[in-house]
């Protein structure tokens, strides 16, 4: 009969019961480590969430805590600055189905708003914020607060005033209404910026044409100003020659010898003359010298 030839033997681990159990043992140990360690990153702090008490008040600062494994449960919240940013640019803003934001004016006008809001949870007062609101405050808390008193303030001016004339007023006033409204739920508004306000093409184009049309009233009131001092000089330089012209004549008057002082004077410079007694004309040498 054709012997096969044998197949090589491996070596067969038995792990006694002991060894098993020792084994399941450190796996269950290292998992009840794992997870009663808490490790907070920098701009963050921790949240603990205990079954039986609850949201704990106490935040967890940055670093490494411990907790009671699976009873305790921990989250982390991010205390830096963040913006939620309204804006007609898609895919600016956190919230991308919702970036931009339109708002009626007091003038019934409609202009749309590209705006960022800088924020921070307080940090002293996260686990309120997370036991009351919980992660998702921005869209709860930031966005409604930010869009509702952007419109209100918005709407108190209008659409050319929000524009340019009073912008930096309206900014200052959605601050203060938002900083108290974001304090209540423990959100510390740092700022609000409005980044571009612009108005219908139609709105646009009506505000164009009053802008010419003032540029040409100007510039007529400018033409109409210049021609009245123009007229003041003529009238002023007429009256200074009257008022010469009147002193001369007053002075020939009083003084007849005046008139041949004058006559002397326009005389051409190749005439002779000479002066002879009253009532005697004078001589003159017309041909010259």
């Amino acid at each position: 009969m054709a012997q096969f030839p044998q197949m090589p033997r491996f070596p067969q681990f038995q792990l006694k019961g002991k060894n098993l159990f020792g084994i399941v043992i450190a796996i269950v140990v290292f998992l009840i480590i794992l997870d009663g360690l808490v490790s907070v990153p920098p701009g963050h702090v921790g949240i603990i969430y205990d079954r039986g008490r609850g949201v704990l008040e106490k935040e967890l600062p940055e670093g490494l805590h411990l907790k009671i494994p699976f009873w305790q449960v921990s989250y982390l919240m991010d205390v830096r600055t963040q913006e939620y940013t309204m804006s007609v640019a898609p895919g600016e803003g956190a919230i991308y189905s919702d970036d931009s934001m339109t708002a009626p004016t007091s003038d019934g006008q409609t202009v749309m708003v590209d705006s960022t809001v800088l924020f921070h949870v307080d940090r002293n007062n996260a686990a309120e914020l997370f036991q009351s609101v919980g992660p998702d405050y921005i869209q709860k808390i930031v966005r409604t607060v930010s869009r509702s008193q952007i419109r209100a303030v918005i709407a108190n001016y209008s659409a050319i005033d929000v524009y340019a004339k009073k912008r930096a007023e309206a900014e200052m006033k959605m601050n203060e209404s938002m900083k108290t409204l974001f304090a209540e739920k423990n959100i510390i508004m740092e700022r609000v910026l409005l980044r571009h306000i612009a108005f219908s093409p139609e709105y646009a184009s009506a505000i164009e044409e009053k802008q010419v049309a003032e540029q040409k009233i100007q510039k007529a009131e400018f033409q109409r100003l210049e021609a009245e001092k123009l007229k003041e000089k003529k009238i002023i330089e007429a009256e200074a020659d009257a008022e010469a012209i009147r002193l001369k004549g007053e002075s020939l008057r009083r003084s007849p010898e005046v008139i041949q002082f004058e006559f002397v004077q326009k005389m051409a410079d190749d005439i002779n003359w000479g002066v002879l007694p009253d009532s005697i004309l004078p001589m003159l040498n017309l041909g010259g010298r």
